[in-house]
């Protein structure tokens, strides 16, 4: 069949939110995850690396999976006939993993990760569909304690990588919920609108006591746990919980990280929509949205969880400049014993199409944009570079 024009014209046109990493990019992205992941690895987070599709019943059940559901592709598997999923978020793989593959091990379960994921659409400060997750997941614990473990292993690599700019959001999803939970129907839908919103002119005019503690801890919000810590007597008793356990994370991260900004949140759930206990949002200054977020949660196993989920895409852009590499140019008649010497000895080396002799192999090293050129077996490098 013939190729129109039209045809040419597309042949590099990719579906929108998808695109190429090129070099120098792609090489930063590499280096960035593979700095995260040893990271972690020195915190005791060992690899796991799950399939890129799964069937739909197991990678959208209950939990972080069914909180993903309405963001995965789906596609049928053409041999069993059933409908798989790709996945859009790697949470529920990794509790996947380690309820079953891994259920035998002792906790807590430390797993570390990388892979694609795949979006139906984008989010809302950001255009890529097709994004990188790197992550961490401590597995048979959610209380406060594992959730200051495993936020500040996230600043730790963060900062190994290169975004030291860093700033906290901690909150407490469920917090809302309880202090709702004595409010009619009508008042209680009225007052998730308004803490949503952080409206207090809106909670004011609810008429109900209960919402007077609400409109409290929002005015006590931002950087002082005193006035929040104030406030716990006056609280019903998970709510209570809930309060403390955010407030002894916030004092382990000024414990670990004395100079880094922590805002406090208590009443905050937007994206948190699998999450039981602590959760945290991780920001850096110039980049839009959040670059890491995490918290507690229970897996579809019913097994405490806490995770953390770093967007690659998001960091990249916060990574400095990238230097190029000092290329040795090689002729083809310098010994290939020669060339391995110099990668071996971690030098850049490109292998060239003419013998040393020829005026062409000095054209190809500078139209390779080489820094050095080689002449043969017993000379050494000669500088390219004006």
């Amino acid at each position: 069949m013939a190729i129109s024009e039209d045809d040419n014209d597309n042949q590099g046109l990719l579906p929108a939110g998808l695109m190429d990493l090129l070099d120098p990019v792609a090489t930063q992205n590499s280096r960035a995850i593979s700095t995260l992941l040893d990271t972690f690895a020195q915190f005791g987070y060992r690899r796991v690396k799950p399939p890129l599709v799964e069937f739909e019943a197991t990678l959208l059940a209950k939990g972080p999976g069914a909180a993903t559901a309405a963001k995965s592709f789906r596609v049928m598997d053409p041999l069993t006939q059933n409908m798989m999923a790709l996945r859009s978020d790697m949470t529920a793989q990794i509790a996947r993993i380690s309820g079953t593959r891994l259920a035998h091990k002792p906790r807590p379960l430390r797993i570390a990760y990388e892979g694609d994921v795949m979006r139906v659409l984008p989010d809302t400060l950001n255009s890529e569909r097709q994004l990188f997750q790197v992550g961490a997941e401590l597995i048979g614990f959610n209380d406060a304690t594992a959730t200051a473990e495993i936020l500040i292993l996230g600043v730790k690599a963060l900062n190994n990588v290169g975004i030291t700019s860093l700033t906290i959001d901690l909150g407490a999803p469920l917090l809302a919920d309880s202090l709702m939970q004595n409010l009619s129907p009508s008042n209680k839908k009225s007052a998730s609108n308004a803490i949503h919103e952080k409206d207090i002119d809106a909670l004011q005019a609810i008429k109900d006591d209960n919402v007077k503690l609400i409109i409290d801890i929002i005015n006590a919000s931002g950087t002082t746990k005193q006035a929040l810590a104030g406030l716990i007597g006056q609280m019903p008793d998970n709510a209570a919980k809930m309060m403390q356990d955010m407030l002894f994370v916030a004092e382990q991260l000024h414990e670990a990280y004395p100079d880094l900004p922590v805002t406090l949140d208590p009443l905050e759930r937007q994206g948190f929509d699998y999450h039981t206990g602590v959760g945290f949002s991780i920001f850096a200054s110039g980049l839009r949205g959040e670059i890491a977020r995490g918290g507690a949660y229970l897996t579809d196993f019913s097994e405490p969880a806490t995770g953390l989920s770093v967007y690659m895409e998001r960091v990249l852009r916060g990574l400095p400049d990238l230097s190029p590499p000092k290329w040795i140019y090689m002729p083809s008649n310098i010994p290939k014993q020669t060339v391995l010497s110099y990668i071996d000895r971690g030098r850049c080396v490109i292998q060239g199409r003419y013998k040393g002799s020829d005026k062409m192999a000095l054209i190809e090293a500078r139209q390779l944009k080489c820094a050095f050129i080689v002449r043969n077996s017993d000379s050494t490098p000669e500088s390219l570079e004006e």
